[in-house]
């Protein structure tokens, strides 16, 4: 009998140890699995424009031009297509439930433009619609220079409907905010609006709107070249008649 419990007692600790070891390999990949995602970097070259959405902007009540942004759908696709039903408006017959007549609240010259809080219109609302917040999706792109549209948040997976637009390179900003689009035309827009007077919390003095937004379908998704954008127009499109 002692000997049948040596036995059974020494195969249970073999067992045990087997388990043990096995939990830890499981571990170490997940962890080394994690590290390569966050790491990873799509190359631009490979990067498929699957949308575009269109801003317009309005400064106290003057039409400044158009911003035309192409979303990475098949790259951050949970990213875009809240960006675009946003643009599209109307949200669950919601018409308040998008960005139109919504306001660029930031201003932070050579750095960014922030808009997107469809709610308070200061930065300190916002919704999704996923709900209030949603999760980071990724961090595959990177703020390597101006024009990449990027998640405003306050935090780790604390994404709504505030987005930003870079005017400068801002890799600091990488692995903590989502970058999902990029602009590809109308830089020169976005340059006016960083251009404009700022109180001491960087709001605009004039009061800058999305007058009109919408979504472009792209019938066939193309390879985003970098370069190719209209990156010193003024004013990208016709203004709109009133």
């Amino acid at each position: 009998m002692c000997a049948l419990a040596k036995e059974t007692m020494g195969c249970r600790i073999i067992f045990v140890c087997a388990i043990a070891i096995c939990i830890i390999s499981c571990t170490d990949a997940t962890k080394n699995k994690s590290k390569v995602q966050k790491n990873e970097r799509d190359d631009s070259k490979d990067l498929l424009v699957t949308k575009k959405v269109w801003l317009d902007i309005e400064v106290d009540d003057e039409y400044l031009g158009r911003i035309t942004i192409g979303l990475f759908g098949e790259t951050v696709p949970i990213t875009s297509q809240n960006f675009a039903a946003l643009a599209r408006g109307n949200w669950k017959n919601d018409q308040n439930f998008g960005y139109k007549n919504s306001m660029i609240h930031r201003v932070v010259q050579d750095f960014v433009i922030q808009g997107g809080d469809i709610t308070v219109g200061d930065g300190t609302g916002g919704k999704s619609i996923y709900g209030p917040v949603f999760a980071d999706e990724n961090f595959h792109l990177s703020h390597k220079g101006p024009g990449w549209v990027s998640m405003a948040n306050s935090g780790p997976d604390t994404n709504n409907s505030q987005f930003f637009i870079t005017m400068n390179k801002a890799r600091w900003l990488d692995n903590r905010h989502v970058v999902f689009g990029k602009v590809l035309d109308g830089m020169g827009v976005v340059n006016q609006i960083g251009d404009l007077e700022v109180n001491d919390y960087a709001y605009p003095k004039k009061i800058v709107r999305i007058s009109d937004c919408g979504v472009e379908r792209v019938n066939e998704p193309f390879v985003f070249k970098e370069g190719e954008e209209q990156r010193n127009s003024t004013v990208a499109n016709t203004p709109k008649k009133k």
